[in-house]
């Protein structure tokens, strides 16, 4: 079956749960400095494109981001240079050849608060839920330290966001541990909204 071009399911101006994934489950961030660059290209391509982050997740094989697209057009451009960018920046440090990345981005479209703020918890639980930290603001690279303990973050662009409280209450029952496949219609099935 032919993949959805992206422009129907997402629209400039949209809200989106955007991941990847790496090739095999390979350990594509490996270091710090792995993580870094990585940050670096999403800093660069934020300026350059207009789209905002809003949540983030870079785990060794894969990363997540919530994002607000002002222009669909330049944040797919971007999203495929910043892949593309880090790809070559891995190959060349690590003496690889072929592809890193398991196809395209993912994407998912954010259609409503309850569910950017399901997918912005979810996002940050990722190293919770496969055990690398006992909270998510102990793992450095994603969004959840800038939330939980206010640490200026230049990736993140704020919005109006209820309380870490205010917003588990507002997403209670919504089923957002690993394996919920957030958007999906089995994730709507567990809601009971399918």
């Amino acid at each position: 079956m032919p993949r959805r071009p992206r422009g129907r399911v997402l629209y400039d101006g949209c809200y989106a749960h955007v991941y990847s994934r790496s090739l095999d489950k390979k350990f594509i961030y490996r270091s710090r400095e792995d993580f870094e660059c990585f940050r670096d290209l999403l800093k660069e391509a934020k300026w350059k494109s207009g789209f905002r982050i809003h949540h983030y997740c870079l785990m060794n094989t894969h990363f997540h981001l919530v994002v607000s697209i002002e222009s669909l057009r330049l944040f797919s451009r971007a999203l495929k240079e910043i892949k593309q960018g880090y790809a070559k920046a891995y190959k060349d440090k690590y003496k690889k050849q072929g592809p890193i990345w398991w196809g395209r981005f993912g994407s998912q479209l954010i259609e409503s608060e309850r569910y950017l703020y399901a997918c912005g918890l979810y996002i940050e639980m990722n190293p919770v839920k496969a055990g690398m930290v006992a909270r998510p603001e102990d793992w450095e690279y994603s969004s959840s330290r800038h939330y939980f303990l206010k640490q200026k973050d230049e990736l993140v662009d704020l919005y109006e966001r209820p309380s870490y409280e205010c917003a588990s209450q507002l997403c209670e029952g919504l089923n957002v541990g690993r394996g919920s496949y957030i958007g999906t219609p089995l994730f709507l099935l567990n809601r009971g909204q399918a």
